[in-house]
């Protein structure tokens, strides 16, 4: 989950039915006092950034570039390495519009001033040099199909469905997903209406599998996980390990 700088939390979630239609017809069902229609198409793009050793996000912080809607933001947030469950909204403290092919190298001082700010001026490290460091790590491109979400009450949310393809800029692998992000407002007047379509998705949507984690974290997980070293065996040695482990157990009975 993550707060927006409009007053919305957005929660996201895994699609693992490429089927919309049907979680749109399952929602219109169930919420009698919704609205629920298609708003628009859009395409991004983030380019997170961090140093060749991670400091950054060794430290909880994720400084990234998205280009949206013809215009280009730098982006700064913490992040929590709490277990999921225990985790609260992560939050951006630094959204600032920028030039399409500006990197944060060209604003070092602004985005340490922030990243200084956020975390009380905790750091002793010289975050300005820190900033000047920061190479691309990930791009994450994210192809999107909006629905308005209505309430009688005038609760006004929304529900993307998304197709996302994130790569590592190192090594150049990719990964493809589909997902959704529901995004409804922080207004405490209208938790009862949050509730409400939270509790619909639970029951009703399938499809639809929640996850804690910032898409730096899902990147990170499917792009630089660790392998095996283990070479994987064919039919044939796995058959031969088999017998030669179930001869060594005979010979351990007697």
């Amino acid at each position: 989950m993550e707060t927006t700088e409009n007053g919305m939390i957005k929660y996201h979630y895994d699609l693992l039915r490429n089927n919309v239609q049907n979680v749109i017809d399952k929602l219109d069902a169930e919420l009698t006092y919704y609205r629920i229609y298609f708003e628009k198409r859009m395409k991004s793009v983030e380019i997170i950034y961090d140093t060749p050793t991670n400091l950054l996000s060794s430290a909880g912080i994720v400084l990234s570039k998205e280009f949206r809607d013809g215009k280009s933001y730098f982006k700064v947030k913490k992040i929590s390495y709490l277990p999921t469950e225990f985790r609260k909204p992560s939050r951006k403290f630094y959204n600032a519009e920028c030039g399409g092919r500006e990197t944060p190298k060209d604003y070092p001082i602004q985005i340490a001033s922030a990243i200084n700010n956020a975390f009380s001026n905790i750091f002793t490290i010289d975050l300005v040099e820190v900033v000047k460091q920061t190479v691309p790590i990930f791009e994450i491109k994210i192809k999107s199909n909006f629905y308005k979400l209505i309430s009688g009450t005038g609760m006004k949310g929304n529900i993307a469905f998304e197709k996302i393809t994130y790569k590592d800029m190192q090594t150049g692998r990719k990964a493809k997903k589909l997902g959704a992000t529901l995004s409804l407002p922080e207004d405490p007047s209208f938790s009862k209406e949050v509730d409400e379509v939270l509790s619909a998705i639970e029951r009703k949507c399938k499809e639809l599998f929640f996850y804690n984690e910032s898409r730096f974290e899902v990147a990170q997980r499917i792009l630089r996980a660790k392998r095996s070293d283990k070479p994987k065996l064919s039919r044939k040695e796995l058959k031969e390990q088999l017998n030669n482990e179930t001869k060594q157990e005979s010979k351990e009975e007697v």
